[in-house]
């Protein structure tokens, strides 16, 4: 795993920030967050980008640097996450994001106490960070308690 912060320019973040954060930004409801053995009450939003080689987002083009920095040689999937506020920080259930050898990036949009688990390290969400990881590896997201929503972009690429 690897941690970089201030990754973007800060124009570049704070367009990004923007644009993710606004009013008119489109966040589709997902009744579960990582399988159907989630509890009721887990939930999330999420926007997809890019998946399985098709584009499904009109705001694709606000990570085609973002892409050229990661040095993105093919696009699995660009996916945002939404988590909404909890009374107390909850950690999810363990997942993978696909079962073969492939990079992963998780880049914070907003700062908060909800953390991500990556075997027995927590890395907590600063804006403009990038987390680099084995996306093939178990690792776990979470619900903050001290900000509205916990926003994060999930890419997936070779």
């Amino acid at each position: 795993m690897k941690i970089i912060d201030n990754f973007l320019d800060k124009n570049e973040f704070k367009k990004i920030k923007d644009t993710l954060m606004s009013n008119n930004f489109p966040w589709y409801y997902q009744n579960v967050i990582t399988s159907e053995k989630d509890k009721q009450d887990y939930y999330y939003f999420t926007h997809i980008f890019y998946d399985n080689k098709k584009i499904y987002s009109d705001w694709c083009n606000l990570w085609d640097n973002f892409l050229n920095k990661i040095e993105c040689k093919a696009l699995i999937r660009i996916k945002g996450n939404l988590h909404v506020k909890h009374s107390s920080v909850r950690v999810n259930e363990k997942h993978v994001d696909y079962n073969y050898d492939h990079k992963g990036c998780l880049f914070y949009i907003n700062e908060n106490n909800g953390y991500t688990v990556f075997g027995k390290e927590r890395v907590l969400p600063k804006e403009n960070r990038a987390v680099f990881f084995n996306p093939k590896k178990p690792h776990q997201s979470s619900r903050c308690s001290d900000e509205n929503i916990r926003v994060n972009i999930n890419f997936n690429y070779f």
